[in-house]
């Protein structure tokens, strides 16, 4: 597996951000292409005495996307970042993932219009997998989008059991909906009708969860296969 990497996106980038690489490639033997300056991602690994266990390959280019920059000038005006160029290598086929710590705007841009969206799935949405006291559990939506109808929050449901059953080796993840009580009629009309879309979808629904219950929800995706 190659993974293209946005060497110079993100905080302390490009150091921490190659050793990283570095490391991701020695530990779990995936193959990397690093975007970026390339005089100056070779002195990084010339200085630090980084090993990749596969091929390297780097991408030249002195452009990168600020976080201060709008999100949608990676298709015109900065095309030729870091960032961009990376999506590239996922879109033509030499990569099969894209890693960047760079501006989240820009990342949610890239996902959408240059990689596209899978078919029928309406927005985007940020995952992130949560440490827990007995586990970890994944939240969705983390902030790709400020505002969202029913149907998409439904879609966030069936994406992430999808993504804890294929990646994570969980049977039937069990997703809920995050509200301000537990009760079926709690929430707006949004949480309402998110609720019943959910309940009806082909997923292992479990209800409402409140957010005090956040913290101690690990145990709410358990029951792995032993693969």
């Amino acid at each position: 597996m190659r993974i293209a990497v946005d060497a110079f996106g993100g905080d302390n980038a490009p150091l921490e951000i190659v050793k990283g690489a570095a490391l991701a490639s020695n530990e779990l033997g995936v193959e990397i292409t690093l975007t970026g300056k390339k005089e100056e991602i070779e002195k990084i690994i010339s200085e630090n005495n980084l090993k990749f266990s596969g091929e390297l390959l780097i991408v030249d280019t002195d452009d990168v996307i600020s976080m201060h920059d709008e999100p949608t000038t990676l298709l015109k005006a900065h095309s030729e970042s870091s960032m961009a160029l990376a999506f590239k290598e996922l879109t033509d086929g030499r990569a099969e993932a894209v890693v960047s710590a760079g501006s989240t705007g820009a990342v949610v841009v890239g996902g959408t219009l240059l990689v596209k969206r899978i078919k029928g799935i309406k927005r985007p949405a940020l995952a992130g997998l949560i440490p827990s006291p007995d586990g970890h559990y994944m939240l969705m939506d983390m902030g790709a989008n400020a505002e969202c109808r029913p149907e998409m929050l439904c879609q966030f449901g069936i994406m992430a059991s999808v993504y804890l059953k294929c990646v994570e080796g969980i049977e039937k993840p069990k997703i809920g909906l995050l509200n301000i009580g537990v009760e079926d009629t709690k929430g707006t009309e949004l949480q309402k009708e998110a609720f019943k879309l959910l309940s009806e979808a082909p997923i292992n629904f479990v209800g409402n969860i409140e957010s005090r219950e956040m913290p101690k929800v690990g145990s709410l995706v358990r029951e792995k296969t032993n693969h």
